[in-house]
């Protein structure tokens, strides 16, 4: 087990460290923190608009911390501050169409690089990947995850 750790930890360091350039440079443009970032990822992902406080307990940062990631991505156009329904001193965070779009971008930026990366292995490597891959990503907890549109 520790065998397989250190050489997915391997390979998973070498496909960030060469394709990280794509990724950074889009969230540079729009002078994205990676707190900003790991916050709009956890908004897309999330079933419904998110309280600050739900934010900072998901990402481990404080309340103030979260706070600021979000009006970051407010102030970007990238998600919405609506009050809550139910109690108004409540702020909920969601999504928007540009933010959407922005987390398109970087799925297609990451695409990219792991097809560069696949180009470079021979017919045999990539075979095997395929086949060795194929039953993991068969699991529920990750077909739940990774099936169905990005963007």
């Amino acid at each position: 087990m520790e065998l397989l750790a250190e050489n997915l930890e391997s390979l998973l360091t070498y496909l960030m460290r060469t394709a990280e350039g794509d990724i950074l440079g889009e969230l540079k443009t729009l002078d994205l923190s990676l707190s900003q970032a790991r916050t709009l990822f956890l908004v897309e992902r999330a079933s419904r608009a998110l309280a600050v406080h739900e934010l900072a307990a998901e990402l481990g940062l404080s309340m103030a911390a979260a706070g600021r990631a979000a009006e970051a991505l407010v102030r970007h156009g990238l998600a919405v501050r609506r009050s809550d329904a139910g109690d108004r001193r409540i702020k909920r965070i969601a999504i928007t169409a540009a933010g959407r779009e922005l987390l398109c971008r970087l799925h297609a930026a990451r695409h990219a690089d792991l097809r560069r990366f696949a180009a470079t292995l021979t017919e045999e490597e990539r075979m095997g990947l395929v086949k060795a891959l194929a039953p993991v990503l068969a699991r529920p907890e990750i077909r739940a995850l990774t099936i169905g549109p990005l963007c």
